[in-house]
């Protein structure tokens, strides 16, 4: 008998493969749910970073204002501001190596300098015969992160008058305010009024001249108390001029260097709807009998800036944030970075009353500011 094999049917098989993958329309879903979850994180991660550069910025102050104590115990006086003070606070501030090398700097009339001469070696750099002036040219153009705020913006650096690059510091030290607190008395040199008053880093003289021999306050000169005196204020954005958070001339700003010929700004206050920052056309406070007690009152509101020793009680004035050009300046919030001379850092809101933010710059007025 022959057999044969049977062979098994074929598996049945469709003829319709199905494809897998997703439809239009699921992608865009899933799209759309990605771009929700992104914009709901995308603010909380820059509060996060904005966050973690107002802590830098905060240290920066902190280092800054503990590197001019340290420098006060070491020489019994701070750095005279006008002639320079962030440089002589290198070595403190973990930039010994750049430190020596400024401090080894010798000027072939270093003992007695003449006015065109004093640029640097007390202050800034000069365009003549320093020892090392190529290695100081070097170093003077770093940018330190130690003196610049890391939520500014711009080049980080300057030209200065000779042409040389500078970095620039988003940190000073006040001058004497060109606001008079109340119930300051003047009086007038020149028919110009004065305060007798000094801040932090005033001679011990009380000298207002530019003396590049001058040397800073001693810290037994600060009669309010540590805690109540004002040395460092962030004043950020050199050579940039900004007014009311934005910038309006790429040149037009301080020009604030750490390695500058003086780190110190004369406190100005502008009205609220100044754009410009303009102080051309200012009330100079000027007064006509000379009364070292008070000034000849404003005939109107029209000043675009409150100057020298006056108080213009018109207009609604601005201290704090409006502009960097002679004000305190943060690109944080609403709010700056302030050292005290007690080495303490205080984040002030910009709303400060002008009155006791002026207390706080002076030394020695016998005015302790109220709770700020």
């Amino acid at each position: 008998m022959l057999f044969t094999a049977r062979r098994s049917p074929l598996p049945c098989t469709s003829l319709k493969q199905r494809k897998s993958g997703f439809t239009l329309v699921e992608l865009l879903v899933v799209i759309a749910i990605i771009g929700v979850l992104v914009g709901l994180l995308l603010p909380a991660v820059q509060a996060a970073r904005e966050a973690a550069r107002r802590m830098q910025c905060q240290n920066n102050v902190k280092q800054i204002v503990l590197g001019m104590t340290m420098f006060e115990h070491t020489f019994k006086h701070y750095p005279y501001s006008r002639t320079g003070s962030l440089w002589r606070i290198l070595g403190y501030v973990e930039q010994t190596e750049l430190g020596d090398r400024f401090n080894a700097a010798k000027h072939p009339n270093f003992n007695v300098p003449t006015a065109s001469e004093y640029k640097w070696g007390y202050n800034g750099i000069l365009s003549t015969d320093w020892s090392n002036k190529d290695q100081l040219l070097d170093g003077a153009a770093s940018q330190l992160s130690v003196f610049q705020c890391p939520s500014r913006t711009g080049s980080g650096t300057i030209i200065d008058s000779d042409g040389f690059t500078m970095g620039v510091a988003d940190y000073t030290t006040p001058r004497i305010p060109a606001l008079r607190p109340e119930g300051h008395p003047l009086f007038y040199r020149d028919g110009e009024p004065q305060m007798q008053f000094s801040t932090a880093m005033t001679p011990a003289s009380g000298s207002r001249n530019f003396n590049p021999n001058n040397k800073g306050g001693r810290a037994s000169s600060i009669l309010d108390g540590f805690s109540n005196t004002l040395m460092y204020y962030e004043c950020v954005g050199s050579p940039e001029l900004f007014v009311r958070g934005r910038m309006v001339d790429p040149t037009g700003g301080p020009s604030i260097a750490w390695a500058g010929a003086g780190d110190g700004v004369k406190m100005r206050a502008y009205l609220g709807d100044n754009m410009t920052a303009d102080t051309s056309n200012t009330n100079r406070g000027k007064s006509t009998s000379a009364n070292p007690n008070l000034p000849d009152t404003p005939t109107d509101c029209t000043k675009p800036a409150a100057w020298e020793a006056t108080i213009d009680t018109c207009g609604s004035y601005r201290s704090l944030n409006h502009t960097n050009k002679s004000q305190p300046f943060s690109f944080h919030p609403g709010s700056v970075h302030i050292g005290l001379c007690d080495g303490s850092v205080r984040n002030i809101t910009d709303s400060i009353d002008q009155g006791v933010f002026l207390n706080l710059m002076l030394r020695d007025d016998r005015q302790v500011p109220e709770e700020y």
